[in-house]
């Protein structure tokens, strides 16, 4: 993982996938979706799947992930999303729970590293 410190956040990206960011913000092979009170987030599963194997078992027999506890904060839900593709993400007070939530309840155990040594 790459850290780069600021007095208050830090850009962080996690890399055993690479950067497959080009992903995020194009509808190529979207082919699940992220269920939230508010709206589905549509998402690649293949790429959900490689970062969490809670993930992958959800997937072997539905579309849809339930992503409800996330619906009171969407940016930092899309901050995950963006993480999960490969992107660096700017850690801040604003996101850090929610990172943390979505790496432990999908145990994506470096979403988890990240914010522990970002609280560090």
């Amino acid at each position: 993982n790459e850290y780069k410190s600021y007095l208050s956040f830090r850009m962080v990206s996690l890399s055993k996938l690479g950067d497959v960011s080009k992903f995020y913000n194009n509808s190529f092979k979207n082919d699940v979706f992220l269920i939230t009170d508010d709206k589905p987030v549509k998402c690649n599963g293949v790429l959900l799947a490689a970062r969490s194997a809670v993930i992958e078992k959800i997937l072997r027999n539905s579309e849809n992930i339930p992503a409800n506890q996330f619906s009171d904060d969407l940016p930092g839900l899309m901050d995950c999303l963006q993480l999960v593709y490969g992107a660096s993400v700017v850690v801040s007070k604003k996101n850090y729970r929610t990172i943390f939530k979505f790496g432990n309840l999908f145990q994506i155990k470096e979403m988890k590293n990240i914010v522990l040594t970002w609280l560090a």
